[in-house]
């Protein structure tokens, strides 16, 4: 509570002295775990605040902060050093996250990030420079790529804790707008690939984690199919055929099921409530139940 005290008059006192853009979230989450025997409810929480000064030049400094439980998850400041439609450089200094789906990293950092466009392509590069310990210093490179239909993201963890002879751990999201490439309309469909690679091994080894699956949409119905390796099948479905109360639910499974017990479902309903949203959820896996009542505002 006394770090949120400390944010809040921070975010007053610099409102008080320059033109501010303030945004965000925060959510509280009440939640009862069921077992055989027993029940057991807890309360958690969190958000993120995003603040942007303006001056006579435009939009160029601000800080950002994620906290969760009232504790700060990361937290940084940023300043852009150029600023054109082709051409943005920024740094960040603070407590950052990074990664992709499968790999991922957060210390304090000292990021350069270059955004570059021309026409349908869009690049993304972050240069990360921090202080392990040993080595004294290391890097992480991020980049996100887009053209037309395919998003690419890519991930390369500890570029010189690697050391010689060895490769960093890298990570991979791949996305592509099957709907636009196919040219379907009235109608939502991707596919994409989550993937955590260790270059330091041979064949299949190389792959340490994996996901391809598929997203679609029409009218009020959305959806999704996924094989999560070495052996888990999912789906999901959401719908607003009821609204302005929005239904949903999942189901994951083993390729070859054995047993109920390595079944996961899981359900929930959602709706507005003026700057309110609720969402109660359900989830199961034998021999634990959990329902949940989630309230989240953005602002």
């Amino acid at each position: 509570m006394r770090k949120l005290l400390v944010l809040l008059v921070a975010l007053v006192t610099v409102a008080a002295f320059a033109a501010v853009s303030i945004s965000g979230s925060a959510s509280a989450k009440l939640q009862v775990e069921f077992d055989t025997t027993n029940a057991t409810p807890s309360i958690t929480s969190g958000g993120s605040v995003w603040l942007v000064l303006s001056g006579n030049t435009g939009e160029n400094t601000g800080f950002s902060v994620t906290f969760s439980d009232f504790g700060v998850l990361d937290a940084y400041v940023w300043e852009y050093l150029y600023n054109t439609d082709a051409l943005k450089i920024k740094y960040r200094l603070g407590t950052l996250r990074r990664g992709t789906t499968y790999l991922t990293n957060s210390t304090g950092a000292f990021a350069l990030d270059f955004a570059m466009a021309s026409g349908d392509l869009t690049d993304n590069l972050s240069v990360f420079v921090y202080f392990p310990g040993d080595p004294m210093v290391d890097m992480d490179v991020y980049n996100s790529l887009s053209f037309t239909f395919i998003t690419l993201k890519a991930f390369a963890k500890g570029l010189l804790s690697a050391g010689a002879g060895a490769f960093p751990l890298l990570g991979l999201d791949a996305t592509i707008n099957l709907a636009q490439a196919l040219n379907i309309e009235n109608a939502t469909l991707s596919g994409y690939a989550n993937l955590g690679i260790n270059p330091n091994n041979t064949g299949f080894n190389m792959l340490q984690n994996y996901k391809f699956g598929v997203d679609f949409g029409i009218d009020k119905f959305t959806g999704g199919l996924w094989f999560e390796g070495p052996k888990t099948l999912g789906a999901s479905v959401k719908t607003t055929v009821l609204a302005p109360v929005t239904i949903g639910g999942s189901v994951e499974l083993p390729v070859t099921l054995a047993d109920f017990s390595e079944v996961t479902l899981s359900a929930y309903a959602t709706w507005q409530s003026e700057l309110l949203t609720h969402k109660i959820s359900l989830s199961f896996q034998k021999p634990k139940a959990t329902v949940a009542w989630t309230v989240s505002v953005s602002f």
